[in-house]
């Protein structure tokens, strides 16, 4: 006789109005990806001894696997593990509000991060679970809108037959209320890989981005060679404490710090992490405080990297942070300041030997460039501009767009030239707005004073602006094509500037600015 479905309840209460909040909080998408990816490491880790027997009976995959998708088309998200699955019990905490676990040394204290995570992304979602050993699999779904609508104080759950061997939760999330589209499929990976890195690490966790397996790149750490003894390598390990009044105690930190070489101001900071997951940290955000990296673009902000384990300190409830009150960061900072000063003093002095570039590297450094050139539209606007040029613009209406730029930009900032018995100033001014100003204008108010207007909005820059060296770079060089395009009026024979006057006189400015340059270099 087959085993028939069996149902029963999950009182909910208190006011179930609270779970329609979820959907205001501050998550991001990898954050609160975390908080499913979280449930299925601790449940793994609370019951390693029963799964790895498990896992060797098993064809594939031989260990824990954490798979997470996202379908544009149902608008979905599903998080499925083959974990030890839960009970009737463990389930009503996962989704009762202010349910921790009997044990919250893990990463799973507070009892709210599922349906929090749950109801920040979706209206609806359900979860389906078998532990392993049982011949029951369980369901239960949430519909949003009917526990706030009618006022449930109860869920329902569905018991069904199922194979005792099978071990797994399935939680899927419908009615997305922020599609996953753009560069985000792609940040969810890489931060889903920073922030589980000691698991993958481990070899004994896989995690899934729709079908990918998600991987962590360890950095490059900075090595020295010396003649006649052993490379340096500039990684140390680290520990100490940081006293912390309210409880009257102290709490620990461990892990390492070094020097990333090549820098990247991207992939530089610390990665602070707690119970083996990283709260604070990952691509584009390193933990930088400026006492120990600096202000600004500086050599120390793209070099000094670290992890540090602080596995005792509180943290807030979407674990997206740590709970720093009562000054315990800066507490925090000075310790951290006193272990790492000496690696902050060689992450700001280090220069990376020049070395000739390649032909490969050239031709990798390249290929963008050839295929801008190469695609059929660029060859026709080309064309197009050969065959019917652009008649000069009367003078009233070159005046006219200039006014335009000026009156929108911001600035100036003043550069001076001593030049005996002068002083050549260059006023840089710029401006964010008009993507369809030229890129750069130049006008000549006096002998000795330029104008330079620099359109930061224009299609072509507008992608980098964000990045603080790439805005260093541009600005030298327009600052050298400015000074280049004044020696050539300057100094043309009989008012006449030929082409290669430019070229020449930027040259030579270039160089002698990188000589110069060198000077204030350790």
């Amino acid at each position: 006789m087959t085993e028939r479905s069996t149902v029963q309840t999950i009182n909910i209460r208190p006011a179930v109005s609270v779970y329609a909040t979820y959907r205001r909080l501050s998550y991001t998408p990898w954050y609160a990806i975390a908080e499913f990816v979280d449930n299925s490491t601790q449940n793994y880790y609370d019951h390693r001894p029963k799964l790895l027997p498990a896992y060797k009976s098993e064809t594939s995959p031989g260990r824990l696997v954490v798979s997470v998708s996202y379908d544009a088309e149902k608008n979905s998200l599903e998080i499925r593990d083959n974990a030890h699955g839960m009970d009737i019990g463990e389930l009503a905490r996962a989704v009762v509000l202010d349910s921790p676990p009997p044990n919250a040394s893990g990463r799973c204290e507070y009892g709210m991060g599922l349906k929090t995570a749950a109801c920040w992304f979706g209206s609806s979602w359900t979860i389906k679970t078998k532990r392993l050993g049982t011949t029951r699999a369980l369901v239960a779904r949430v519909h949003v809108p009917d526990l706030v609508e009618k006022h449930l104080d109860e869920i329902e759950v569905t018991e069904q037959p199922a194979e005792s061997s099978e071990h797994y939760t399935v939680i899927t999330i419908e009615g997305l209320y922020k599609p996953i589209r753009g560069r985000t499929p792609g940040r969810i990976r890489e931060q889903l890989g920073s922030m589980y890195r000691e698991d993958i690490r481990s070899g004994e966790v896989e995690i899934r981005w729709n079908g990918q397996q998600v991987e962590f790149e360890e950095p490059p750490i900075l090595e020295e060679a010396a003649l006649g003894r052993a490379a340096t390598r500039w990684r140390k390990d680290v520990s100490f404490e940081v006293p912390w009044e309210p409880l009257e105690k102290s709490l620990r930190v461990r892990g390492w710090i070094g020097i990333r070489n090549p820098g990247s101001q991207r992939d530089a900071g610390f990665a602070l992490l707690r119970r083996g997951r990283v709260v604070i940290g990952g691509p584009g955000e390193g933990y930088k405080p400026s006492d120990v990296f600096g202000q600004g673009n500086t050599f120390r902000s793209q070099r000094l990297i670290g992890e540090l384990h602080m596995d005792d300190w509180p943290v807030t409830q979407a674990k997206d942070a740590f709970d720093w009150s009562g000054g315990l960061e800066d507490e925090f900072i000075e310790e951290l300041k006193h272990v790492c000063h000496d690696y902050m003093d060689k992450a700001e002095g280090y220069r990376q030997p020049g070395k000739p570039v390649t032909r490969t590297e050239m031709q990798q450094a390249s290929e963008r460039t050839q295929q801008i050139l190469a695609n059929p539209s660029f060859s026709e606007a080309i064309a197009q501009e050969i065959a019917f040029p652009e008649p000069p613009k009367p003078p009233e209406v070159e005046e006219a767009d200039a006014a335009k730029l000026r009156a929108v930009s911001q600035g100036p900032v003043t550069f001076r030239v001593p030049i005996a018995p002068d002083e050549w100033e260059f006023r840089l001014h710029w401006q964010d707005q008009l993507s369809d100003a030229h890129w750069m204008s130049v006008e000549y108010p006096t002998d000795t004073t330029t104008d330079i207007f620099l359109n930061m909005a224009h299609p072509f820059f507008a992608r980098y602006i964000d990045d603080k060296g790439f805005l260093e770079l541009l600005q030298k060089f327009v600052l050298a094509l400015a000074l280049a395009e004044r020696l050539a009026r300057r100094l043309s024979r009989n008012g006449a500037i030929t082409p290669g006057d430019f070229r020449n006189y930027m040259n030579r400015v270039l160089r002698h600015a990188a000589e110069i340059e060198a000077e204030y270099e350790p």
